[in-house]
């Protein structure tokens, strides 16, 4: 597109989500914040959906499966 400037855009993105991610103590609150970004950038039918449904579903499998 004619006028638009992909750097420029990311490097506005990462300014906006900045001082969410650098408030975020521990690593429960920085997590929530990056499924907030990905919510906000990604399509519902991206891959990374698939791949972390998938991480997290086992993780969460075992965890409660050894309790």
């Amino acid at each position: 597109m004619a006028g638009k400037d992909p750097a420029r855009s990311k490097r506005l993105q990462a300014e906006l989500w900045a001082p969410r991610l650098n408030a975020a103590e521990g690593h429960r609150a920085r997590v929530i914040v990056l499924v907030d970004m990905a919510r906000a950038r990604l399509s519902e039918n991206d891959p990374v959906w698939e791949a972390l449904d998938l991480q997290l579903g086992k993780y969460l499998e075992q965890s409660l499966g050894e309790r």
